[in-house]
Parts: C-alpha cells; structure tokens; sequence
C-alpha cells in the first residue's frame, strides 16, 4: 500500500518526472533508488525494493521516499541483508507502528541500535518497551537518552533499574524522565554515586530544590559516559 503522496505539497515537476524516466531507461537504478522525487513513482520503488543487487536496495532504504509506501517498507524491513535493514531503522519520520516494531526484534544489534536513537521510535510504545529490555548494553543506553521514552513508562521504570550502570547514568541525565518522580526517587537512591551525580545535572532539574523534592540528590556533574 502506498499512498503516491509527493515528498513536498507542491506540484511535481515535469522535468523531474523525465529525470526519473531517463535514469531508469539508462539503468542508473542507484541514482534512481535514492533520488528525493521516487515517492511520485511508487511501483518504481517496488521494483527496486526487489533488486538482486544489494547496493541498489541499500540506496532505496536511504531514501524517505519510501515512508510514503507501507509495502516496500515492509519488504525491506524484511530484507535478507542487514544493512538494508539498519538504513531502514536510520530512517526518520516511519508513520506505521507496524515497521517500527518488526525493527525493534530484528536480529541484527546494529539494527536496533540505529532504532533506539531514531525519533520515529515515538509511534511505537510496544517498540520502545521492547528495546527497553534489549539483551545489547548499547541499544538500552541509546535508548536511556532518547526522547521517546517520555511517554513510555514502563521503559523508563525499566532503564532506572538496568544493571549496567552506563545506562542508568544516561537515563538520569535525561530530561525526558521530568515527569517520572518515582524514578527520580529510585535514581536519588541509586547505590552508584556517579548516577547520583548525573540525575544532579539533569538539564530538567530545578535550579533549587527542597530536601522533600524528588530530584534532590548530589551536586551536579558535566558528562555523560559514552560506551
């Protein structure tokens, strides 16, 4: 299912229609597979969706055109290749749940991290609650900074209680988790001190805090570890 939207509102130029046609008359199909106006030839990218060639489908899942059509998403998410696979999860703006979760379980480590830090995650609740309990250290500390996590609370609850201390520092540094006093109480509690002093240097901590409020802990650091 596509639904054959231009990738802008405006009128899809006729040149550009003829630069299309030429480069597939002429087999440039690489060119074709990432060319920002393929979403005005849907049938087009379900041809090149099935290439035998590899590089070809990895240009095509490069290209957001492809997030005006379910079923080549579809197709690709499926892919054999799991570089055809991750440059899918790069891609941002997905509006269908379905995708984004047949990516959050994909096999490949490097697919569901490229997922973890796509803001397209938001669509998907289930997607992000699955990631949260990924068996890659790396996916769940991506994740544990993402802003998609606001609105998933049993992720949150989940990364605050991770045994890797990398990804409980990145989730205290998270303004995403303002909303979530319980966690920030948990964090508060954290038996690591360096988790302590993240959530202490949260950007969404107030400048001042009470001794009864949540996010009263040690003083603030600067830097969140990277993995």
């Amino acid at each position: 299912m596509c639904d054959n939207r231009p990738m802008t509102n405006a009128p899809v130029d006729p040149l550009v229609i003829i630069e299309l046609t030429n480069l597939k008359a002429a087999g440039e199909l690489w060119e074709l597979a990432h060319h920002p106006a393929l979403a005005t030839k849907p049938e087009w990218m379900r041809e090149l969706a099935q290439n035998k060639h590899a590089y070809i489908r990895y240009w095509l899942a490069q290209n957001p055109a492809i997030t005006s059509c379910l079923d080549v998403l579809k197709k690709l998410v499926c892919d054999e290749d799991p570089y055809v696979r991750y440059w899918v999860a790069e891609v941002q703006d997905i509006p269908y749940p379905e995708i984004i979760q047949t990516l959050a379980s994909d096999k490949d480590h490097h697919v569901r991290t490229a997922l973890a830090r796509n803001p397209a995650l938001v669509v998907s609740d289930k997607a992000i609650a699955t990631l949260a309990k990924d068996r890659s250290k790396r996916v769940r500390w991506y994740l544990s900074r993402s802003a998609t996590i606001a609105n998933c609370p049993d992720a949150v609850k989940r990364l605050a209680t991770d045994k890797d201390y990398e990804v409980r520092y990145a989730l205290a540094y998270n303004p995403a988790i303002a909303s979530y006093p319980e966690v920030i109480h948990v964090l508060t509690k954290d038996a690591d001190q360096r988790i302590r002093n993240s959530l202490a240097s949260n950007p969404a901590r107030p400048s001042s805090t009470a001794s009864s409020n949540p996010w009263q802990a040690t003083q603030p650091v600067t830097q969140v570890p990277a993995i």
